[in-house]
């Protein structure tokens, strides 16, 4: 590949990255510009469902991510390295594939007022959950699918594991080796993902409106609901709210942080001292209880659709934009991959690690000023923003991973650049290309606010319309939307694994 060709494509690369990205600079603009006011500071503390809100977000964010963690160092500490931890693994897509609307609208009619439980069980009475509980423990069963796949992917070394076996062998429980050598090891690492799943817990207002309490709700949902009034001083109340989300993540970061320095310190000697080796009962019961969540999921919501078929248009407009999505961000992937930096990836994954409220109202400022609000390729646009960070995240790995002796053996053949990307670079990555496709998918089909905000209501989704049916509408209908919005994914991702499995068989090199 000639060097002006290069510098085109690492420029097309930036181009494409930037066009996705600009909604963070007016984004920190609507943030900066009501905090510099002393008087909306005022403003946004005396509003009487303020404090509410703020607890109610704290509590189920503490216990999504908390009880997500647990759950995940609990089947740890059961299971590996075992055969079970393989096996678990293996069936983790059962409940990775669920999107999170449709496993929160499943809970709801299996525990509201009026739903299966409470039907089948006169005496039980769901308590007014004024908190966030039971958005919390939801949040914290569904996140602990993601934080175990990515554990499963951090503890693949075979040193790790054999430095475990010996532990074991020695005498020494599995707690202990789950604290003297994996949780050094594992929770840097896993940082990162951790940090991702407290700025969606903190920023989830599509699930805190299916399962969340409802008067006054979340701050995200409340801030939501500020940002989308025609007032001036709503919202500014309402980029505040988001202000001080971004603000209580960062506090969360550093207790967090001073939390693990702390720790570390504390971490006792390995002196012989044999604890007994207590009962696995609780691991091994989250390990069988999460694939079955999936399940349970699917089988409930076909039973309460029966015959129901979901709101007109909702299933192509998120056929379409999950297939565009995923398809675009594949390219703009590989473009960046192929040209761009791997130092500024950070950057790339910011949205991952951010509140999204805040940068679906940049995106819809930009298409204020663009006019292109209510238009189907700013919808498009703004699921870009989370399918690319996602995409590139399962591609890096794969990318790096890549053996570069095959490509050197090409160039001293005589190939060209691009010869060498379209024949050996991008063949050698077709079963991460289409893990990615599939997670990229999905990611689209899960996304709300791009789609309301952007699409003015003009296009209808499965997410859009099921969060719509979860405030009051026919449970049938409710149901086959959510079903309908967990067998898109579900499908995309059982034909990504034939493609991959047929390219293993017949093409050898790339088992």
């Amino acid at each position: 590949m000639a060097a002006p060709l290069r510098h085109a494509l690492r420029l097309l690369a930036w181009a494409a990255v930037a066009l996705i990205y600009l909604p963070l600079l007016p984004a920190a603009a609507l943030m900066a510009l009501p905090a510099l006011r002393r008087a909306r500071w005022l403003s946004l503390f005396a509003d009487p469902q303020f404090s509410q809100a703020l607890a109610a977000t704290l509590v189920s964010t503490l216990l999504s991510v908390g009880g997500a963690l647990i759950i995940t160092l609990t089947v740890v500490a059961a299971l590996w390295p075992s055969g079970g931890w393989r096996r678990l693994a293996a069936r983790l897509p059962l409940l990775l594939a669920v999107p999170h609307v449709a496993f929160a609208t499943a809970a709801l009619l299996l525990f509201a007022d009026g739903g299966w439980l409470p039907r089948l069980l006169p005496f039980f009475t769901p308590p007014v959950d004024r908190y966030g509980i039971g958005l919390g423990l939801t949040m914290a069963l569904k996140e602990s699918a993601f934080l175990l796949w990515v554990v499963y992917g951090l503890l693949g070394e075979k040193r790790l594991a054999g430095q475990a076996t010996v532990l074991k062998s020695l005498g020494y429980g599995r707690w202990q080796c789950l604290k003297w050598l994996v949780l050094p090891t594992l929770l840097p690492a896993l940082s990162i993902a951790l940090l991702a799943t407290a700025a969606w817990s903190l920023s989830a207002v599509d699930v805190a409106l299916v399962i969340g309490p409802g008067n006054p709700p979340t701050l995200a949902v409340l801030a939501w609901q500020w940002l989308s009034q025609g007032d001036e001083i709503q919202q500014a109340k309402g980029a505040l709210a988001s202000l001080v989300l971004l603000l209580t993540l960062a506090i969360m970061a550093l207790a967090a942080w001073g939390v693990w320095r702390l720790w570390r310190r504390r971490i006792p000697q390995v002196q012989g001292i044999r604890h007994p080796q207590p009962r696995a009962l609780a691991g091994k019961s989250f390990a069988l209880l999460l694939p079955l969540c999936g399940v349970a999921c699917a089988l409930l919501l076909a039973a309460a659709a029966q015959n129901s078929q979901p709101v007109s248009d909702s299933v192509g407009n998120s056929l379409w934009l999950g297939l565009c999505s995923a398809s675009l961000g594949a390219v703009i992937c590989l473009l960046w991959l192929a040209s761009g930096p791997s130092r500024f990836d950070g950057w790339i994954w910011l949205p991952l690690i951010l509140p999204a409220l805040p940068l679906v109202d940049g995106q819809y400022q930009l298409a204020l000023y663009t006019w292109l609000d209510g238009e189907w390729v700013a919808v498009l646009w703004g699921h870009l923003l989370w399918v690319v960070p996602w995409m590139l995240f399962i591609l890096r790995p794969a990318w790096r991973a890549r053996d570069p002796r095959m490509e050197l053996l090409a160039r001293t053949l005589g190939w060209q650049r691009g010869r060498i990307f379209w024949l050996v670079t991008l063949p050698a990555l077709t079963r991460p290309l289409l893990t990615a496709l599939a997670v990229g998918f999905s990611v689209s089909i899960a996304q709300y606010l791009p789609t309301l905000w952007l699409g003015g209501g003009r296009f209808p989704t499965l997410t859009s319309e099921a969060v719509a049916l979860s405030s009051g509408g026919e449970t049938s209908t409710l149901a086959a939307q959510a079903l309908w919005q967990l067998l898109l994914p579900a499908l995309f991702f059982a034909a990504t694994a034939l493609l991959a499995w047929l390219t293993g068989r017949y093409r050898q090199g790339l088992r």
